[in-house]
């Protein structure tokens, strides 16, 4: 009984050991840019006259989200052939305009007289500021294992699903000092990050630079992105058009649809890491698309409960697609087919204008609905067909051969290490797909790679490797490797 314990508790360490080496806090920076979307324009805490998850189109916002759009583009362009990791002035300007921003903005919305000036000017900062620390962010995290980032870019959120919970309690000096904190903990962070990777021995150079552009996948992202577009559109849409507070929010003190949505959000995105055949736009929207689709035709009802289900739909959606954005766009960044600055900043920048006009619309069409103009049914059907046209553009998997295949005609080493194969399979009893996988680690293949060549779920891989070893008796992938060595 005591070894056993002995046992369990030997790989309860090892496993805390591994998730600690996996999941640093210096690369969850990400979420404080998130954190800081939410908490300054969907909280009461910069702004005391806003409540609850309401956008109001002021001079400061309206600033902020035109900047950061135009900045997501054209710094995704300009940077795209750009080490971000000796950008030293970057990695400090980038947080410090953000919270610089944020101070004058809040400075400029609580005078006396609102100085619409100084409005326009901090959101210009705050706008150029963030957009910069996203494609800065995407370019730290694309220096991690594939494995290291499918944990760091979900974990990111709980940043701002923490956020919820506190900063609709925080308004005046001690709101804005919070907020403004966000940035400037993000920009620590991505500097401590950029530190530790700047060592790491590549092999080939930087995802921020390739020698050049795979044109079907820069199709990929564009028809992507217009489809991130038409989804952040409605979203903001609905947001622009809610209540500005929440009746759960004033009973229970926190913004009950964020913190829910989030957390579900954060939950679906790593099921779909987890057993996805493939990290791509098209599975994403095949479960996403109707959400969205019921997320809007709740909408029209004003009872309490579809309008709950609405806005947490909402905050599902947006946390799902932020997640799965960056993971696809760095995966494709580390398979050197587009730089990770190009893919996160066409991106990132089709959302931020999604998110801009959605609101924009979504205002003026209040009106039109409050003066009858325009029926809530009529423009939730508006909004279903335009997001199931967009839907269209999505673009679709294309099957490739596997370049294992490839290797193995050409490669002298190919046919003795399917004979050693086929023999520790005989040998162990290893199934048909177990000594596939065996093939492709005896090449020194990731099982990242492995997922992507036989289109296998990161949990299925991750299963079918861990029979492996418990059949053949190792513990590790260099046990593995001197196995076959030894023969």
């Amino acid at each position: 009984m005591s070894s056993s314990k002995t046992t369990m508790a030997t790989r309860l360490q090892s496993a805390l050991a591994s998730l600690d080496g996996t999941l640093q806090m210096r690369f969850l920076g990400i979420g404080f840019v998130w954190a800081w979307i939410y908490c300054s324009f969907e909280t009461s805490a910069l702004y005391p006259e806003r409540q609850g998850i309401g956008i109001n189109a002021d001079p400061s916002w309206l600033a902020s989200a035109a900047t950061v759009a135009t900045a997501l583009f054209a710094t995704g362009i300009v940077w795209r052939n750009r080490d971000l990791a000796r950008m030293h002035w970057a990695h400090f300007a980038a947080p410090a305009l953000v919270a610089l921003g944020t101070v004058s903005s809040a400075v400029a919305t609580l005078a006396e007289s609102p100085l619409t000036a100084l409005q326009c000017a901090s959101g210009a900062m705050s706008g150029l500021g963030s957009g910069w620390l996203c494609i800065l962010w995407a370019s730290a995290l694309s220096r991690l294992d594939i494995e290291q980032i499918e944990v760091v870019v979900p974990a990111a959120s709980f940043v701002t699903l923490l956020c919820s919970l506190v900063f609709p309690h925080i308004e005046g000096i001690p709101g804005v000092i919070a907020v403004a904190s966000l940035p400037l903990a993000s920009g620590i962070l991505l500097s401590m990050s950029f530190r530790q990777t700047k060592h790491k021995k590549h092999t080939l150079p930087t995802t921020d630079q390739t020698d050049s552009i795979d044109r079907d996948c820069l199709t990929v992202i564009i028809r992507a992105s217009a489809v991130l577009c038409v989804a952040y559109f409605a979203i903001g849409s609905l947001g622009a058009m809610s209540d500005a507070e929440n009746p759960l929010q004033a009973q229970w003190g926190f913004d009950v649809p964020t913190f829910i949505g989030s957390a579900s959000g954060i939950a679906m995105a790593l099921c779909f890491i987890l057993f996805t055949v493939r990290i791509d736009f098209a599975s994403l929207f095949r479960w996403l698309t109707p959400l969205l689709v019921l997320a809007l035709a709740l909408f029209p009802w004003k009872a309490a409960a579809p309008n709950f289900v609405s806005s947490a739909i909402a905050s599902v959606a947006d946390t799902s697609m932020q997640v799965i954005t960056y993971l696809y766009v760095i995966g494709l960044a580390k398979r050197r087919r587009l730089p990770v600055s190009l893919g996160v900043g066409v991106t990132q920048g089709a959302v931020q204008l999604g998110v801009l006009t959605g609101n924009l619309s979504g205002n003026k069409m209040s009106e039109w609905v409050a003066t009858g103009s325009l029926s809530m049914l009529t423009l939730t059907l508006a909004l279903i067909c335009l997001l199931s046209f967009a839907v269209l553009l999505v673009p679709q998997r294309s099957s490739r051969p596997s370049s294992a295949a490839r290797e193995a005609s050409s490669c002298p080493k190919a046919s003795r290490i399917e004979l050693l194969c086929n023999q520790l399979s005989q040998e162990n009893g290893l199934s048909a797909r177990e000594t596939e996988i065996l093939g492709y680690l005896a090449r020194g293949r990731s099982q990242p790679y492995i997922r992507e060549e036989l289109m296998l779920s990161k949990n299925t891989v991750a299963t079918h490797v861990k029979h492996l070893y418990q059949k053949l008796n190792v513990h590790s992938r260099q046990e593995l490797l001197d196995l076959f060595e030894e023969r």
